[in-house]
């Protein structure tokens, strides 16, 4: 079971650095380009080196979040965590604090990251404890939290798969 937590914290984190690491993806994408098209191309190279610098510093800080968050609930006391407002304080604090990691990556951008990623920590922290039950394998609210649970998308997309497998079948043969 500790694993488990583990492996849904992780999962949590990822997917907390995967949205950073998106919106800075777009983000610097868009500005390389609006660059590019107006003939700043002397500033190309290192735009480019501090885009993959935040995009890959979110997701790093995203899955040491979700590590240490996971840790956090799986060495917590049962007694902690079987309570929810207990549990939910924990990993709302916990997530939140290490969420500022992300202000540290997003230090190569410049003031106005930092500045939004700092107003973004109350969110993060707000959502791990909405999902502090899931994360730590009290309830199963969240599947996408949990490894090998198929989701409504994904069972619909599997239902399309067969369709469009079928169709293919049919036309192929």
């Amino acid at each position: 079971m500790k694993r488990g937590v583990i492996v849904r914290g992780l999962r949590f984190g990822l997917i907390v650095g995967g949205v950073c690491a998106l919106s800075w993806g777009a983000l610097w994408t868009a500005g390389v380009m609006i660059a590019a098209v107006l003939g700043h191309r002397h500033g190309l190279p290192s735009a480019l080196v501090s885009g993959s610098i935040l995009v890959g510093g979110s997701l790093i800080a995203g899955a040491v979040l979700g590590v240490l968050l996971g840790a956090a609930l799986a060495l917590a006391p049962d007694w902690l965590t079987s309570r929810g407002l207990l549990r939910r304080l924990l990993a709302g604090l916990v997530a939140g604090t290490l969420f500022l990691g992300e202000a540290v990556v997003s230090v190569e951008g410049g003031i106005l990251p930092v500045l939004l990623v700092t107003a973004c920590t109350p969110v993060v922290g707000v959502v791990a404890a909405a999902c502090s039950g899931d994360i730590a394998g009290r309830s199963r609210r969240h599947a996408w939290l949990w490894p090998g649970t198929l989701t409504r998308t994904e069972i619909g997309a599997l239902a399309w798969r067969g369709r469009i497998r079928a169709v293919v079948e049919l036309l192929w043969n």
